[in-house]
C-alpha cells in the first residue's frame, strides 16, 4: 500500500470555490505539510513551541486554525462561526475537520473556509517574520473581499459545474443607494452556555464600513 496515501474527501478540497492558493493550503494542511512549530519539532528542528500569534498554547494545525483566540474571532468576523461551532466538525485533528466540512458544506462555503484559513496562515507568517499584527475584524474583512472578488471573476456557468444548484449561486447583494447593510452571524455552542456573534456593515458600493465580534 501507498504509505503516503491519506484517506479523505480530496475531491471536496479541489472542487472548493476558492483561489488555487487557498485550495493548495487545505491540501498541505491535510497532508501534514504546513511548518507549524509542532511539525518542525517532529522533524527535529529546534524552535519554541508556542503559537506565534497568541503565545499561549503549542502551535499545531488544530490550534492555529481553530482554537487560537485570534483564529476563532476571525471565523466570526468572516461570518463563518456557524461552521466553526457546528457539532459535526469537532474532530480532534484539523485534517478530519477539513474533510468533514468538505463532505457536508457547499463548494462555496468550503471555498470561503479555505480563503479564511489561507488568510489566517498568511497573518501568522506576517506576525512571525515581520512582526505585523492584524486584528480579527481585518482578517474577516479581507476574507470577505478576497473571496467575493475572486468569485465575481471566476463565476462558472451552471452547465459547466457538476452538481451546481440554485442555492450554490446565491450571492451577497449590495443595499440600495444611501442604505447600509448589516450581515450578522450567530453561533451557539451546545452545553457550554457560550455564544459568539459577528457583524459586518457595508455601504451601497459593497465597501466595508465597520465590523465587530
Amino acid at each position: 500500500s501507498d504509505k503516503y496515501h491519506v484517506m479523505g474527501n480530496w475531491n471536496g478540497i479541489w472542487k472548493a470555490q476558492a483561489p488555487h492558493k487557498a485550495r493548495h493550503l487545505l491540501w498541505r494542511l491535510c497532508r501534514g505539510c504546513l511548518p507549524t512549530r509542532s511539525r518542525l519539532l517532529e522533524r527535529r528542528v529546534e524552535c519554541t513551541l508556542n503559537c506565534p500569534v497568541c503565545d499561549e498554547e503549542i502551535e499545531d494545525e488544530l490550534h492555529i486554525f481553530f482554537r487560537c483566540a485570534v483564529a476563532r474571532d476571525s471565523w466570526s468576523a468572516a461570518s463563518l462561526s456557524s461552521v466553526l461551532h457546528n457539532a459535526s466538525y469537532q474532530q480532534t485533528n484539523a485534517m478530519d475537520r477539513i474533510f468533514a466540512v468538505c463532505s457536508n458544506e457547499s463548494s462555496d462555503t468550503v471555498g470561503r473556509v479555505a480563503m479564511l484559513l489561507w488568510c489566517i496562515w498568511h497573518t501568522r507568517n506576517d506576525k512571525l517574520w515581520n512582526d505585523n499584527v492584524q486584528m480579527p475584524r481585518q482578517i474577516g474583512r479581507h476574507v470577505f473581499d478576497a473571496w467575493n472578488d475572486w468569485y465575481s471573476l471566476h463565476k462558472l456557468q451552471s452547465n459547466n459545474v457538476s452538481g451546481t444548484t440554485e442555492t450554490d449561486l446565491v450571492r451577497w447583494e449590495k443595499p440600495a443607494l444611501d442604505l447600509v447593510k448589516c450581515n450578522v452571524d450567530v453561533a451557539f455552542v451546545p452545553g457550554s452556555g457560550r455564544t459568539s456573534m459577528g457583524l459586518c456593515f457595508r455601504d451601497n458600493s459593497g465597501h466595508f464600513m465597520a465590523g465587530m465580534t
